[in-house]
């Protein structure tokens, strides 16, 4: 009995977290201490002072970007290095540009939520908290290097995303949105866990931790895969997908996205997108490594009719949250590009490559989304291209904010969004992967159509000479966020271009 209770402890002092595994976190755990900091707040506050809890995310979130951007650093280091007995693992540099992928996208939609939440019976600081929650759970799930750890950050991320699809509690369309995704949530979990316990058990021996990626990559090194192993893995690759909003798995988004509020939208848009991303590079690139012959082609073949059925879907919408929708899985196909072209390549900077694009694909996001919520509408979800006529004469700073958001998400010179999709189209190139740079190539110039149909709308034709013009009032806050990031489509570019 004593010797048993000595080995136990023994096993408990190799496992137990260390200081640096803590210190590794630093980022994500700032990020999880200020929600719970926003919700004492709400407790504790009068509604006077609630301002107050906003304006806490907001610092908090670019502080902690701040701290994101520090190298050399525990939570930074120079190579990659596992934490946690191999629950997690920080991938050297790459991981500044993951961790501000999901910072920037959350500060962004504290923003678009601050102004949108005025006008509506919402509380906005639950929605923080729960933004904050989801934006921890994402950073964290970025860093996995277990399968226990994927799942439960990823869980936790896809719960917070139902509450805040489903905000609006008086609005029809939010809740039809959230019991649509939380359905479609439900089976991409469920075909995710069941990959999961179908790799443990096909590469289960004693000894072997087989939801460790580095054990499941040695045994697939070995051979010891079975067809029990692959269905698994067809299984969670089908899950990542679906938070990526590749095909097959993308019918939930245009619903999805046109119902639930206009923060959450750019939300879904950019930072769920990202970590659909990242989990499929990390899945593909790690554990499932040794299979990159098989997987290469299956992606190449994904991205080419992800790329061509999101940009034809789009071109028969009328409704601007839609086209962002199915635009959305037009970027996707772009992302599962460049994903596939890392897979065939063994490149190392494939985080990398995802962060610019995503980053840029953001920044247009959110330009043309602040744009949308300061139109007066009577229901969110009913962003008709027909609202936009006249834009430019009743508020020329919206206009500019939908020119430059839609330029980028175009891919548009000088913007950042077209030096982001001209990297991965020379990467293509240097690959000879003509069909996916040829498919790529297409979702540009059919893209350009119903892009500048919304510009059309709001720019070349205007009201009718005796309809009255009723300006637009515009905050300084909303001024400031659109100037800011009008500037950032040209200077990225700029930067990027001379680095």
């Amino acid at each position: 009995m004593i010797s048993s209770l000595a080995n136990i402890d023994v096993a408990f002092k190799a496992l137990a977290p260390r200081n640096a595994d803590w210190a590794s976190l630093l980022p994500e755990i700032c990020v999880a201490g200020l929600a719970l900091f926003c919700l004492v707040q709400a407790m504790a506050l009068p509604k006077s002072l609630r301002w107050l809890i906003p304006t806490t995310a907001r610092v908090g979130l670019a502080l902690v970007m701040i701290m994101a951007l520090q190298t050399g650093t525990a939570w930074n280091p120079a190579e990659a290095t596992p934490f946690f007995a191999g629950l997690t693992k920080l991938t050297g540099d790459s991981a500044q540009g993951i961790r501000c992928t999901f910072l920037l996208s959350a500060l962004l939609t504290s923003f678009l939520a601050g102004r949108f939440f005025k006008e509506r019976p919402a509380p906005i600081a639950d929605y923080h908290h729960v933004l904050l929650v989801v934006t921890a759970a994402f950073m964290l799930l970025a860093q996995s290097n277990h399968f226990v750890t994927l799942f439960v950050s990823l869980e936790t991320a896809a719960v917070g995303l139902y509450v805040l699809v489903g905000y609006l509690r008086r609005s029809q369309a939010s809740l039809e949105a959230g019991v649509k995704y939380l359905v479609a949530g439900g089976l991409s979990s469920a075909l995710l866990l069941m990959g999961i316990v179908l790799v443990y058990g096909s590469l289960g021996a004693p000894g072997v931790d087989s939801l460790n990626f580095d054990q499941i990559n040695a045994a697939l090194t070995a051979g010891k895969g079975t067809a029990l192993t692959m269905v698994g893995l067809a299984l969670i690759l089908g899950g990542a997908a679906f938070k990526l909003g590749a095909f097959p798995f993308h019918t939930w988004i245009p619903d999805v996205y046109q119902g639930a509020p206009t923060p959450t939208t750019a939300l879904l848009g950019t930072a769920s997108k990202a970590a659909g991303a990242f989990t499929l590079l990390l899945l593909v690139t790690g554990p499932f490594a040794p299979l990159a012959p098989k997987l290469a082609p299956l992606l190449a073949i994904a991205a080419i009719l992800t790329l061509l059925v999101g940009n034809l879907a789009a071109l028969a919408t009328t409704d601007v949250k839609r086209v962002l929708a199915l635009s959305g899985v037009s970027h996707a196909g772009f992302l599962l590009a460049a994903i596939a072209a890392v897979v065939i390549s063994g490149a190392n900077d494939g985080p990398m490559l995802l962060s610019i694009y995503l980053i840029a694909y953001a920044i247009g996001t959110f330009l043309v989304s602040q744009a949308l919520i300061e139109l007066p509408v009577a229901e969110d979800h009913q962003r008709p291209l027909l609202g936009l006529r006249g834009l430019l004469r009743r508020s020329p700073i919206l206009a500019s904010a939908l020119g430059f958001g839609i330029g980028s998400l175009a891919g548009i010179p000088p913007s950042i969004g077209f030096f982001a999709k001209l990297l991965i189209l020379i990467f293509l190139a240097k690959l000879h992967l003509w069909w996916v740079f040829g498919a790529a190539l297409l979702s540009v110039a059919v893209s350009i159509h119903y892009y500048f149909a919304i510009l059309r709308e709001a720019v070349v034709r205007p009201t009718d000479d005796q309809d009255a013009v009723v300006p637009l009032e515009v905050s300084f806050t909303s001024r400031f966020l659109i100037g800011a990031l009008s500037a950032a489509t040209i200077l990225g570019s700029l930067l990027a271009f001379r680095g």
